[in-house]
């Protein structure tokens, strides 16, 4: 009996969290967000041109090449068929939450956005929170929240 109030006595000394207040999905995997080689690769480059076509390879003063580019894979829905995420790694592009990043799904056309946030090539993480069948993301500064079709974001507290 002794040890059931000890117990008893420990639990309420552990901080609970508030009531209406979700624990934040916690990370299960990095994603491994690398430089693009040299040659090759035209899905990605093909996705860059279809959102960036105005920077991406260009002289504009915020212009930018592949060796501004970081891309990863990761099946963010469980069919054996990772989708890609790709972020602009470049001086002058960054915000306050980081550097452009971009959430795709093959389609017979391409990679198709499905997917936008911000991060940096060493904080994005997938996590053990699953909604309708698709993992929250962790970008260091959001999370990314699959909702019906889309992922949608939300800034960490």
């Amino acid at each position: 009996m002794r040890h059931a109030h000890a117990l008893l006595a420990l639990s309420l000394l552990l901080p609970l969290p508030a009531l209406g207040q979700e624990e934040p999905p916690r990370p299960v995997g990095q994603v491994a967000l690398l430089p693009l080689p040299d040659q090759g690769r035209d899905d990605v480059v093909a996705l860059v041109k279809a959102h960036w076509l105005p920077y991406f390879q260009t002289q504009d003063p915020q212009g930018f090449g592949r060796e501004s580019l970081r891309a990863g894979r990761f099946d963010l829905d469980g069919d054996s068929q990772a989708e890609l995420l790709v972020l602009v790694n470049k001086p002058g592009w960054e915000a306050q939450q980081g550097f452009p990043l971009v959430v795709a799904a093959w389609t017979d056309r391409g990679w198709n956005a499905i997917g936008w946030s911000w991060g940096d090539e060493d904080t994005v993480f997938v996590t053990d929170e699953i909604r309708q069948g698709w993992r929250t993301i962790d970008t260091g500064t959001q999370f990314l929240y699959w909702d019906k079709g889309l992922y949608s974001r939300a800034d960490k507290n």
